[in-house]
């Protein structure tokens, strides 16, 4: 297993190693709970025709937000992308993910309260990580 961390952020590569959604959580989360919350905008679509193409974005309401994760249930790489920013300005992030099937996908805020989360179930009918 690789052991290195990436010099230009110091993520652990183990944060993007194969594992199930329930340990990419808890290891991004580091343990702690993330409480469910319609502050947080998941815009994805709710069939992807193409699954190695899904366009996704997410903002936030939430005050003070330090980071900004996406989990994708049953990609062999669970953790999508996490973004680091400062709490003064409201993130956005716009990006295009590869599910591997039908799956839920998973938004993460991290703020100084605690990280909070929503969810939303894309049904793949072709293409992604599986093939």
């Amino acid at each position: 297993m690789w052991k290195t961390v990436s010099a230009a952020v110091g993520w652990p590569v183990s944060d993007f190693a194969p594992m199930n959604v329930d340990a990419a959580t808890k290891q991004l989360l580091k343990g702690k709970t993330a409480t469910e919350t319609d502050k947080i905008e998941l815009t994805i679509p709710e069939i992807a025709e193409n699954g190695a193409v899904v366009p996704v974005t997410v903002s936030s309401s939430l005050e003070g937000i330090k980071s900004v994760a996406l989990i994708a249930e049953f990609n062999p790489v669970p953790l999508a992308i996490q973004m680091f920013v400062t709490p003064d300005i409201e993130p956005t992030l716009s990006t295009r993910l590869k599910l591997a099937e039908t799956s839920f996908v998973y938004a993460f805020a991290e703020t100084e309260n605690g990280w909070f989360s929503t969810r939303k179930k894309v049904k793949v009918t072709i293409g992604g990580c599986g093939g």
